[in-house]
């Protein structure tokens, strides 16, 4: 018999990973989400690290994401940045973090940071 192209969730890997970027996106959606509701202000400071962190994963994957996929990035990345003096307010600058093509990180000097960058890779 031969080996199969299959995985341990009975897809094929192709699909495994549209499947995991799906729910990476979804995952930075609701983590946004979660910053827009007061209910949650008390975790506004881990949600913020969440995001973005979340935000990073994408990034990392770009490559991966579908022509839908990065609109739709596009468009949760607007959002994220009307956040940037709760993003402020709750995360300190990232000193880890010295690639400024991740705007994300540096949403505490203000929204000009995403124009500024190279916003999206074009790996």
């Amino acid at each position: 018999m031969g080996r199969s192209d299959k995985n341990t969730f009975g897809m094929e890997s192709g699909k495994m990973a549209a499947w995991a970027i799906a729910k990476v996106i979804d995952y930075y959606e609701r983590r946004l989400e979660a910053l827009e509701d007061r209910a949650y202000s008390d975790f506004w400071a881990d949600e913020v690290l969440l995001v973005l962190n979340a935000r990073d994963e994408l990034n990392d994957r770009w490559a991966e994401l579908s022509s839908e996929q990065r609109e739709r990035v596009y468009i949760l990345d607007d959002r994220l940045v009307k956040k940037h003096k709760l993003i402020a307010k709750h995360a300190l600058p990232n000193s880890n973090v010295q690639d400024r093509t991740r705007w994300w990180w540096y949403l505490h000097e203000g929204p000009q940071v995403r124009e500024q960058a190279s916003a999206y890779p074009t790996k």
